[in-house]
């Protein structure tokens, strides 16, 4: 604290021998004039939860009735709802993404505190005691909610086939121009498939089916071709690496 003058030549020994036993680092400066370490601090717990909250949120988009790709972990007991018996909420997720709004939401506090007047003003600390421990707090849990979601996620293989066939082939629009591209050019790839895209569309009818009606498709794709380009498990590009890249072990393909 301070400049430690009370304790005279022997300051810094005695300031290294305490943070020492207490298993701290020794900081350049006291605290109460350096506030970026609580705003760094406060930051980071920001970024960490708001990156549980996108995943959380991503979970709570794929439970939908309507897509089915994801669940969260259940057993019987856990209640959906008191009047639907029913419902199998994503309780934990929505959980996540509660703390994570209300964490993310002290990081400006937090850098406000910065500017303060002089050394030792006491008002951005009095800020500090009232959200610091709570935002650990929250964090934990939302670290701890994460957990118990991610470590036993129920996923729907079937349902993720189902949905990408959603669209009768119109996801596969880019594969079929970019391939189509190679042969006539991309700009005029492009319009024979956006016409042929706009008339499944309107019409409800497979993408393949409008594209075998069209001469320009044919004059340059046999029907292999075109089921070989419009089947999206020949379609996922480096998406393994840039798993692996994240969350795999080395961190590289």
């Amino acid at each position: 604290v301070g400049t430690i003058a009370s304790l005279g030549k022997d300051g810094l020994e005695v300031q290294r021998r305490l943070l020492t036993d207490l298993g701290l680092a020794v900081p350049p400066i006291s605290w109460h004039a350096s506030r970026d370490t609580v705003a760094e601090y406060v930051s980071v717990l920001g970024l960490l939860s708001s990156t549980l909250g996108k995943m959380a949120n991503e979970v709570i988009t794929l439970q939908k009735t309507e897509c089915g790709e994801l669940e969260e972990p259940f057993k019987m007991g856990k209640v959906g709802s008191s009047t639907m018996p029913h419902k199998r909420n994503p309780m934990y997720s929505e959980g996540v993404v509660s703390l994570s709004k209300i964490i993310r939401s002290t990081v400006p506090l937090a850098i406000e505190s910065m500017v303060t007047e002089h050394e030792r003003d006491m008002r951005p600390w009095q800020a500090e005691w009232e959200y610091i421990g709570k935002v650990s707090n929250m964090t934990d849990a939302a670290l701890t909610a994460s957990i118990h979601i991610f470590t036993d996620l129920i996923v729907r293989p079937d349902n993720i086939e189902r949905n990408l066939y959603m669209l009768k082939g119109l996801m596969l629009s880019e594969a079929v121009m970019m391939k189509m591209g190679q042969r006539i050019g991309r700009q005029e790839a492009h319009e024979i498939v956006y016409e042929a895209a706009m008339k499944a569309f309107e019409k409800g009818l497979p993408f393949k089916t409008v594209l075998l009606e069209d001469k320009r498709v044919l004059d340059n794709f046999n029907v292999d071709e075109i089921d070989a380009v419009l089947d999206p498990h020949n379609y996922t590009g480096s998406a393994g690496c840039f798993v692996d890249r994240v969350v795999g072990p080395s961190g590289k393909c």
